[in-house]
């Protein structure tokens, strides 16, 4: 079978069983891509950056942020599988808690694994077709723009984004349907993205399309966006807001 585009985090404090796990993984043909992190608290720095498609996740495990990375896959990265690994059946009951459906006992199976790595590599395979479909079957022929998110990707033409406004590591994109979706790009990200379609920082933290604005207010920097009737207002600073001089001001 050719290699297919299958990611994983494997989180484990017992360096026996992280060999074990990854040397299973390196066998699988579905597997493309393998992390590691020793406890929860690398492994929550590290999920930002890779956006696995599965987490083999020890449990219980060490770190101080277990309870923290759960909830994050759980609601940001909705489309990646947990698969909590354990010593005794006795924690099965805890990962249904947790609303966590995939448990393996250590040392974890080759065949069970396999089926794990198998059923996601379905469900990611039929996802990115219907995608696909949507997007041929909706999208005009004009620029459109792949920014990643926390639900996957948006494809999305310069235009119907308003602006973005820096959120942590992550990014706002306020969109002119009046949705706000989650970059993992970040402000600085973007800005080599869409600085070539009209868009321009207000501030450290935000970033504006040009298109929209309407009123300028100096003293307070202030900007207004307006579109269809609806305004929006972002603060600026007044050293960006120089740089939009060449608009009229209230």
């Amino acid at each position: 079978m050719d290699k297919q585009n299958i990611s994983v985090l494997v989180v484990e404090s017992e360096p026996e069983s992280l060999k074990h796990a990854i040397e299973l993984l390196q066998e699988n043909s579905m597997v493309s891509n393998i992390e590691s992190a020793a406890d929860s608290d690398q492994a929550l720095l590290k999920i930002i950056d890779c956006a696995p498609d599965i987490v083999l996740l020890e449990y219980p495990g060490t770190g101080n942020s277990g309870k923290q990375l759960i909830k994050f896959i759980q609601t940001k990265l909705n489309e990646t599988t947990i698969v909590l690994i354990s010593k005794t059946k006795e924690n099965a009951a805890n990962a249904i808690h947790l609303e966590i459906f995939n448990y393996l006992l250590k040392p974890v199976s080759k065949d069970e694994l396999e089926k794990v790595i198998t059923n996601v590599n379905l469900y990611k395979q039929t996802n990115i077709q219907t995608r696909i479909n949507q997007i041929i079957e909706k999208i005009p022929d004009d620029t459109r723009l792949k920014l990643q998110t926390s639900k996957g990707y948006l494809i999305v033409a310069p235009d119907e984004i308003l602006y973005c406004k820096a959120d942590g590591i992550y990014s706002e994109l306020h969109l002119t349907n009046d949705q706000i979706e989650l970059s993992y790009q970040s402000l600085s990200k973007l800005d080599e993205i869409l600085g070539q379609y009209n868009f321009l920082r207000a501030s450290r933290s935000i970033y504006i399309n040009l298109k929209y604005i309407r009123k300028i207010y100096r003293n307070t920097s202030t900007i207004v966006l307006s579109r269809e009737g609806k305004e929006y207002e972002v603060k600026g600073s007044r050293n960006h807001i120089k740089n939009l001089s060449q608009f009229d001001a209230d």
